[in-house]
């Protein structure tokens, strides 16, 4: 966890700091750690993970918003897929 801190990899910290939680938790639960340790040693350890702040930035430009936009710009133009499919068979009537 140190080195990626100090790769300044904060997420990377955080996901083995969750790590070594769940493997406390598990450790504890199976008889491991004896009881006059637990507390503080589960409290050191969720303090470890609550100090590793890991801020993701949404994504920019994913699939969801394209497709928002798209249908935006369809509502915009007066153009949905009912107006489109009845525009190809307008057409295709016109041509018979």
């Amino acid at each position: 966890m140190a080195s990626r801190l100090e790769a300044n990899d904060p997420c990377a910290a955080r996901v083995e700091a969750e790590a070594l939680q769940a493997d406390t938790i598990a450790a504890v639960n199976a008889g491991r750690v004896p009881p006059r340790y637990q507390e503080e040693l589960t409290g050191s350890v969720s303090s470890l993970v609550s100090s590793i702040e890991c801020t993701l930035s949404p994504p920019s430009g994913n699939e969801e918003d394209k497709e928002d936009e798209a249908d935006e710009e369809e509502r915009d133009t007066g153009k949905g897929k009912k107006n489109e499919k009845n525009e190809k068979k307008e057409k295709k009537e016109r041509k018979e």
